[in-house]
């Protein structure tokens, strides 16, 4: 079913919710698949740019598997007024992603989001044992980073205007997308070995001594053999993510067909793998092609991931609001490498 019939389905489906009613917080149930839907076509219409969200039966399906966790807000008659998932978002199986998390206009201001974050950020991934979990939160204001900061997450990197906005901000007559920042919580620390290139040294030993991670430095070496790599490219929004689990001699390669993938004005993000000692030499490969630093993505891949980043306009870094000096911190330190970047040519005019 396509998603102009799911759209229909939901349209003929939609009831008004009876504002007041009490509210459990509750995991999802396969009769919560309806109310589900409904709450993200009445969040976001018809835009949002995954059409499975829309779908009952996908959201039943992927609810049964260990890949998707989604808590509802849920009346008394069994309508959802609200909720919030955890999603497996990267290699390792233990990180999941904590987001997509909305209330009903009609519901909110009854602190129903304070609720969801003491569940998603501390409660459910003790209860099921989840290592590592992971948000991106919004920067064209406060509230999200506000939200998480008490739980004890920390902000490890930022990824420059990667989601669309609502409404696109405008600046010298060009759209500007909405900036992330990523933010972790580790439930379980582990030693790993790590390659850590030596332009982003200073940044990840002081992330790993904030986050109290022990890491073993170790010695990076040559781009041999074949680059593993996979890519997700989502039309609607431009953004391409290529995940690469061991860069290899062929490793420019496999970037540049990434970036005809994405067209020139795309935004790319490039996940490189800490635990492969040839990273540090891919990331040099990547700086000379005008990436820069996204961030430190602890335990991404079983080891730690670093992010790299390249987009194709000047982004508007006034609009990039961080909830304290740590974020701040974080973004003008992505900042002064975008400035590096754009200094060696390679940057957006």
């Amino acid at each position: 079913m396509g998603r102009e019939e799911l759209i229909r389905k939901l349209r003929e489906s939609h009831r008004v919710i009876e504002p007041g009613q009490d509210v459990t917080i509750e995991l999802f149930r396969p009769e919560d698949a309806l109310g589900v839907a409904l709450a993200y076509y009445e969040t976001y219409g018809d835009t949002f740019p995954l059409e499975p969200v829309y779908d009952p039966e996908e959201i039943v399906r992927r609810n049964a598997t260990d890949d998707q966790y989604t808590v509802v807000a849920r009346t008394p008659r069994g309508e959802v007024v609200g909720l919030f998932g955890l999603f497996r978002h990267a290699p390792n199986p233990g990180v999941y992603e904590v987001g997509q998390l909305m209330v009903l206009p009609s519901y909110r201001k009854r602190h129903i989001s304070t609720e969801f974050s003491l569940v998603a950020l501390e409660s459910l991934p003790r209860q099921l044992g989840i290592p590592v979990v992971f948000l991106e939160a919004v920067s064209n204001h406060t509230v999200s980073q506000l939200i998480a900061l008490p739980w004890g997450l920390a902000f490890t990197g930022l990824e420059v205007e990667c989601m669309p906005a609502g409404v696109h901000a405008k600046k010298d007559g060009a759209s500007h997308n909405v900036s992330l920042f990523l933010m972790f919580k580790l439930f379980e620390k582990t030693s790993c070995d790590v390659h850590v290139p030596e332009a982003y040294r200073a940044f990840c030993e002081t992330l790993y001594a904030e986050l109290a991670l022990p890491r073993v430095f170790s010695s990076a070496a040559a781009l041999t053999g074949d680059t593993l790599a996979s890519d997700f490219y989502l039309q609607e929004t431009g953004l391409l993510r290529l995940t690469v689990t061991r860069p290899g001699r062929d490793f420019g390669e496999a970037v540049s067909a990434a970036e005809t993938k994405a067209g020139p004005r795309g935004v790319i993000q490039v996940f490189l793998n800490l635990g492969a000692p040839t990273t540090p030499q891919a990331v040099e490969v990547l700086r000379d092609r005008g990436y820069f630093l996204a961030g430190l993505l602890p335990y991404w891949f079983g080891s730690d991931g670093l992010l790299m980043q390249k987009v194709h306009l000047e982004p508007d870094w006034d609009a990039i609001q961080g909830a304290d000096q740590k974020a701040i911190a974080i973004r003008d330190l992505v900042r002064e490498d975008f400035e590096r970047a754009k200094g060696q040519g390679h940057g957006p005019a």
